[in-house]
């Protein structure tokens, strides 16, 4: 499966100190909870990314700033949405939390225009995913998913997995956790979710068939 490639055109020259003001101001903008919860997805994404060889910084400022409009209430975040041009399905407005991870995105990247393309994907990616992931887009949707404050579901099978499979093979595992909580509780799932998911049981399928799995293991 071809997926998109990073952007290092506007890394900036000092992700930390750029980190640094972003977590000043999101402890602003968010509740107590919700900015311990970011501060964990940061720790656990940049631990992701060590393991993973995956760029540390780009994936702390992203876990740390994915959350960015969570805190917005759905009518709120629909008004932002259409506001800012992003398409709202139907199936949107029954499960507009959804969209605090893409209008989160632009309002990230308009009030820190010198963060790079692939970091403002990512932070858009973290709830619906896509077909086409990038390896920091899974690195944020996976630190999400299983960063320490995270009490419920069943995570210790993911978390185990850490650099023993591929990535994409523990994403793969991280959104099925997804579907079947969400089939759990007789949730709605988005087409996009259904369409996500079929890309990468079709890309395993096709893995193997052509023999031994070559995804991107442990670097060490």
């Amino acid at each position: 499966m071809s997926k998109a490639k990073s952007d290092n055109s506007k890394k900036p020259s000092n992700y930390k100190m750029l980190y640094a003001k972003g977590r000043k101001a999101l402890e602003r903008r968010v509740s107590g909870y919700r900015f311990l919860h970011s501060l964990s997805v940061a720790d656990t994404a940049a631990d992701l990314a060590r393991v993973y060889n995956i760029d540390i910084d780009k994936a702390r400022l992203a876990g740390m700033l994915h959350d960015w409009d969570k805190d917005f209430t759905d009518d709120e975040l629909i008004r932002r949405a259409e506001k800012n041009g992003v398409a709202i399905s139907d199936y949107q407005e029954d499960m507009a939390a959804l969209l605090h991870s893409q209008t989160g995105a632009i309002a990230v990247s308009k009030k820190y225009p010198e963060i790079s393309d692939d970091v403002i994907q990512a932070i858009s990616r973290h709830t619906a995913a896509a077909p086409d992931m990038t390896e920091l887009d899974m690195i944020i949707y996976i630190a999400d998913m299983i960063e320490p404050l995270r009490t419920r579901g069943n995570l210790r099978r993911i978390r185990a997995a850490v650099g023993k499979i591929s990535l994409e093979e523990l994403f793969v595992k991280a959104y099925e956790t997804t579907m079947a909580n969400l089939i759990a509780r007789h949730r709605f799932i988005h087409p996009d979710s259904l369409e996500v998911w079929n890309a990468y049981i079709h890309h395993e399928r096709a893995d193997a068939d052509a023999g031994p799995h070559k995804g991107k293991q442990q670097k060490g």
